[in-house]
């Protein structure tokens, strides 16, 4: 049994914002803000002033540059307890089993600074917000051996188990998993596993605050005002004036959980012959086969794919138009994005790994571990209508590459060791809108887009090309006869490699989720153990 209480908080502190209202404060009239704690008069147009320093002063900037603090907090409480043993004997070995209960609570809080919730911040406005739920969990696993000490079957081994899993917010959920491990010698392992899952919807997905982003977007209705955009009350003669529209996004308390079907078989080789031909102490060769189907998946729908849809609709309360809304003019207006269920994802691929581990030497022990992935199939379900085939594309929550590849050579002597690891990213490629106040791309206007479709802006597409990082670690096991302590020092992202411009990714203008922050990033550890 076990008990476990946690709780983390963190601050977010922000210099340099403005106050929207401490602007008006000190532009205004100069006896509101002689009459006003605190206020300078603010002036922005005295160019650079007699010593080219300008003529906005610190006072100016300390009264109008407030510094904000976002607060937020998690806590979880779990209590476990767990039985394990055999149950009898088989013909094979022991019939092995374990079972156990468990109960979690999660609470979890954001407050954001007082001048985002009123407004006045130009930052992002933002709500305070809170929630929590608790789970409790019940499971039993059996692992049974089949066959053993046999031709072709040194052991052939089955696993079973099974969970019930009851939460507060939703209700209760049932989930199974068969797998299958044959050892068919001492080179050769088969393996194959069915499981059903589920992932609840976290604390921030269910009770996170609306937040806003703007997003480029080409409206359907520009310049094209068919009978479904005069449906949605968009007038004759309607042209779109900003590619940007404000869209607001957040969390959604009526989401379900993600539940899941995953198969997977796969074969690991482990030649003899190679410790000849190599001298190694270990050589693995590793390929998986993985489908994974995932109903009910939890992310926002494409901004542009919703207007696109609603459009298509041509109904102002069908599924997709929900919570864009327009002026008279035509403009957009209302853009509401939240999490939603979206519907359907399936995906299929290979995992291909090489492990090497050289003898010891004079010049010490070198290791090789070589991790592919490749997917084969991407398809979104979104809310009954199939999406294209999404695999080498760049998607609203992360892009989706046909290759990844991760490439580790290691060196140990003594107390010292070191890594060299290369990560490599494929190409992905992106939804991309060439807008330019309405006109039409020619040849000798082209845009952000490497892949303009000059016939329809909104077709155009964007490029991002493939990224390798160089990482490199040093490690020094009891410096100085200090026994139990070690030292790390490394370098991640050693070639200050940037990340590929993404059009679509309108938060950080990259993908964050599957590429580096720009710049490399220095480390040093020490840690001691007892």
């Amino acid at each position: 049994m076990n008990f476990v209480d946690t709780e983390s908080k963190a601050d977010q502190i922000a210099r340099n914002t403005y106050n929207v209202r401490a602007i008006a404060t000190a532009l205004g009239d100069p006896a509101v803000c002689a009459a006003t704690p605190g206020c300078t008069p603010l002036n922005l147009f005295g160019g650079q002033g007699t010593n080219g320093q300008g003529t906005i002063t610190p006072a100016m900037l300390r009264y109008i540059q407030p510094i904000t603090k976002d607060t937020s907090k998690n806590a979880l409480q779990q209590f476990a307890a767990n039985l394990t043993g055999d149950l009898f004997a088989l013909p094979a070995g022991l019939l092995a089993f374990a079972t156990g209960y468990e109960h979690r609570k999660y609470d979890g809080s954001f407050t954001p600074d007082a001048l985002k919730i009123s407004g006045e911040s130009n930052d992002v406005l933002a709500q305070a917000t809170s929630g929590e739920y608790d789970v409790d969990e019940y499971f039993v696993e059996f692992s049974v051996p089949l066959l053993a000490d046999l031709p072709l079957a040194e052991r052939l081994d089955l696993s079973l188990a099974g969970r019930y899993s009851d939460y507060s917010t939703f209700g209760g959920e049932t989930t199974a998993k068969g797998g299958l491990r044959w050892q068919l010698s001492d080179q050769l392992l088969v393996r194959a596993t069915y499981a059903e899952g589920f992932r609840a919807p976290s604390i921030g997905e269910l009770f996170g605050s609306a937040t806003r982003f703007d997003a480029v977007l080409n409206d359907p209705c520009s310049n094209n005002v068919t009978p479904n955009c005069r449906a949605l009350g968009v007038p004759l003669g309607y042209e779109q004036i900003n590619p940007q529209i404000s869209v607001t996004t957040g969390g959604n308390a009526a989401l379900d959980p993600e539940l899941a079907d995953s198969t997977s078989a796969g074969f690991v080789y482990s030649p003899a012959w190679t410790d000849d031909l190599f001298g190694t102490q270990k050589f693995d060769i590793e390929v998986t086969y993985y489908k994974h189907e995932i109903d009910g998946a939890i992310r926002a729908i494409d901004a542009q794919d919703q207007l696109d849809r609603c459009v298509a609709s041509g109904s102002a309360t069908s599924l997709f138009c929900q919570g864009i809304a327009r002026t008279p003019t035509g403009q957009i207006n209302q853009f509401a994005n939240r999490l939603v269920n979206i519907g359907r994802i399936e995906t299929d691929g290979y995992d291909f790994k090489l492990n090497w581990s050289g003898p010891d030497t004079d010049w010490g022990r070198f290791d090789l571990s070589w991790q592919n992935t490749f997917v084969s199939d991407y398809e979104a379900v979104a809310l009954g209508a199939v999406q294209p085939q999404q695999e080498g594309r760049e998607l609203n929550d992360g892009a989706i590459p046909e290759w990844q590849s991760n490439l580790s050579l290691g060196w140990t002597r003594d107390d010292w060791s070191a890594s060299w690891n290369v990560r490599h990213i494929d190409s992905v490629t992106e939804s991309c809108s060439d807008f330019r106040d309405g006109t039409a791309l020619s040849l000798t206007t082209l845009g952000l887009c490497s892949k303009p479709n000059t016939s329809n802006n909104g077709l155009s597409e964007n490029v991002l090309g493939a990224t390798t990082y160089h990482d490199v670690q040093v490690n020094w096991r009891n410096p100085f006869g200090f026994e139990g302590l070690g030292l790390t020092a490394g370098v991640n992202n050693i070639g200050d490699k940037d990340p590929p411009i993404c059009v679509s990714c309108s938060l950080n203008g990259y993908d964050a989720g599957t590429y580096d922050i720009p710049g490399q990033f220095w480390y040093v550890q020490a840690s001691y153990k007892f």
